[in-house]
């Protein structure tokens, strides 16, 4: 304990601040020590022992308080009350020596207050006031005994109580649910503090309701006693505090503080003047009902009690309001739930739960009523609308091949040659053969042999025939551009010399301004997708630029591709894009060029465009598993 510098106020009585019996032994024991010292010291006229309680001063023991001298001894002690080291202090001469008044200051290792010795000596001499400094210091031993005796005895009630409480928090927690737990923790307090009965009740619509009875499971609801301790919890709760009727220190039966304590009384007189002892419990700053103990009337409730009860309540009943909570039904307890979030959301503080709900509003409302453009993505490729196949005219050798996949060019540009050398001698075969007919017609009609004209015309005539395929062959064996456009595909310049077959293809030109897109649709979407409906195509190659398109057609034809089976849709590119410098936007398209086109098919609200695909799947799988 901590002396109080400079204190205001004294108490006379040692016993008035502790009224313990350990305290009333230790008032004893510093009267006897004082006595005692009256016969060991020659010259004490008088003296007392003062003792730090809270923080005050108080005064445990005198001795020959009417002496002239005391009335200074007690204003000089006061005043040395923080010194540190024994303090001498001249009084007054005498008739046969000086008188002295001695102040020692009695101190624990931690420099703390533990006695005040304060005596008035008559000596003759300085030894004998050295004399008497000694013996009371070595005679100091005994009082800082005490102090430690007394000390111990605090640490052992506080044990014991820490004890208690975890005893009883423990047999509590033992019960499987809150009705058992709720009569065990009445009934161990019934045994506890030795009472008649302990009532537990419940806070609930601004008023108690009575529980739980020690040693009692069943009670009528409308006895007269039950009333009256309904009343004493009513009235604990609402003036916050533990109430003791009677006060234990003999103050007015109205309590400390102006208590009210009407329905106390009533309950006290009901049950044959009963010392009764209310306690409000509070569990997370809310007040959860109150507790009740009635006890022998001859024995009044102390402050040590109601401090065990209200701490064995702080911990005890938070762990039962536990086990009431999961002892509720599944369907009160959400409708609890839903209430307290209800509170907390319309009640106050909580601001960023507000923000969140407001926020959420915000955007259902949003959802539901923001309308936007449904468009449905599918795969995409540049393909030209038409394609032109370069062919091999007849059986033969490559000569010379002048383009090759990739390459401009131009209407009736030369892009391949066919080796002629073989048609150029059966040419020259044939016309040998015409002119042979000739000379054998010209025979025949000299000697007018008709029918042997008639042969040679009829040879003549199939030789002639031959000789125009030839001439065919050998014109065809030039092989032209059939229009302005682009090879694309095809590469000849690694096969000159070689010998290819009639049909053959060669190469493949496209035109350079006309393009179609390729398209591929999940099934899921085909039936979204309808001729007409406009888009737009994004390349991979050009990303910069977004091209227009419109749906030509809609083919049967299915394609299957990473286990998903999608139809293919072709659409039509704007000829009318032009970029930012005027030029056409189509000149940039390449064929083969891939991307992503987004069919532009009608105004939806966003909710069903976002969640149209889970909706669906969730669809399927119902119909899957209960269809």
């Amino acid at each position: 304990m901590r002396e109080q510098v400079g204190m205001a106020e004294r108490q006379p009585a040692f016993s008035e601040l502790l009224n313990d019996p350990v305290s009333n032994v230790e008032n004893e024991y510093y009267q006897q020590w004082l006595s005692d010292h009256h016969h060991v010291i020659d010259g004490l006229k008088t003296a007392l022992v003062n003792i730090p309680i809270d923080g005050v001063l108080v005064t445990a023991a005198t001795l020959n308080n009417q002496s002239p001298y005391f009335a200074p001894l007690v204003s000089l002690s006061d005043t040395q009350a923080t010194s540190q080291q024994p303090q001498v202090a001249t009084l007054e001469a005498g008739q046969n020596g000086e008188m002295f008044a001695l102040v020692y200051p009695l101190r624990d290792q931690d420099n703390d207050l533990i006695a005040l010795i304060a005596m008035a000596i008559e000596v003759k001499s300085q030894a004998e006031l050295q004399k008497v400094l000694t013996a009371v210091q070595w005679s100091s031993a005994g009082l800082e005994v005490v102090e430690y005796q007394r000390r111990l005895e605090i640490e052992k009630n506080q044990q014991s109580g820490i004890a208690e409480r975890v005893d009883i928090l423990a047999r509590v927690l033992a019960e499987p649910n809150y009705s058992s737990a709720a009569v065990r923790l009445v009934t161990e307090l019934a045994v506890l503090f030795n009472c008649d009965r302990v009532s537990l009740g419940e806070y609930k619509n601004h008023r108690s309701r009575l529980k739980h009875l020690s040693h009692s499971t069943q009670f009528g609801k409308r006895m007269n006693l039950v009333r009256t301790i309904e009343q004493t919890m009513d009235e604990c709760i609402d003036q916050g505090e533990c109430i003791r009727f009677p006060q234990s220190d003999g103050s007015h039966d109205e309590g400390s503080h102006q208590e009210v304590v009407l329905a106390h009384r009533k309950l006290s007189e009901h049950q044959g003047d009963a010392c009764v002892m209310s306690i409000p419990v509070y569990i997370g700053g809310q007040t959860k009902g109150a507790l009740v103990l009635e006890g022998n009337p001859d024995v009044p409730w102390t402050s040590e009690q109601a401090e065990l009860g209200q701490s064995i309540a702080s911990m005890v009943f938070p762990a039962l309001e536990d086990k009431r909570l999961n002892d509720r039904f599944l369907l009160r307890k959400i409708l609890d739930s839903g209430a307290r979030q209800l509170g907390r959301l319309l009640g106050v503080g909580y601001l960023g739960r507000k923000l969140f709900v407001i926020c959420l509003i915000g955007l259902g409302w949003f959802l539901y009523t923001a309308v936007g453009t449904y468009r449905l993505s599918a795969d995409a490729r540049i393909e030209s609308a038409t394609q032109r196949a370069i062919v091999t005219p007849y059986d033969g050798y490559i000569k010379e091949a002048y383009v090759r996949a990739g390459d401009h060019v131009k209407a009736g540009q030369l892009l391949v040659s066919m080796d002629d050398k073989d048609l150029r001698l059966e040419r020259l075969k044939w016309l040998s053969e015409k002119s042979k007919l000739n000379r054998q017609y010209q025979e025949a009609l000299a000697v007018r042999d008709r029918a042997k004209i008639n042969i040679i015309n009829a040879q003549t005539d199939q030789v002639q025939a031959q000789l125009e395929l030839v001439n065919s062959q050998l014109a065809r064996g030039e092989i032209s551009a059939p229009f302005d456009g682009l090879v694309v595909s095809g590469d000849l310049s690694q096969r000159l010399g070689s010998v290819v077959s009639k049909g053959e293809s060669l190469l493949e030109v496209a035109p350079v301004d006309s393009y179609r897109i390729r398209m591929l649709i999940k099934e899921n979407r085909i039936a979204d997708v309808k001729l007409n409906q406009t888009g737009n195509l994004y390349l991979s190659a050009l990303p910069e630029f977004s091209f227009k398109f419109e749906l030509s057609k809609i083919t049967p034809l299915t394609e299957s591709l990473d286990g998903s089976t999608y139809f293919v849709v072709e659409g039509i590119l704007e000829q009318s894009q032009t970029q930012g410098d005027g030029a056409s936007v189509v000149a940039l398209l390449q064929p083969g060029m891939e991307g992503v086109g987004k069919i532009v098919v009608d105004d939806r609200l966003l909710v069903e465009i976002w969640t149209r695909e889970t909706l669906e799947w969730l669809r399927l799988r119902i119909w899957t598993w209960w269809g």
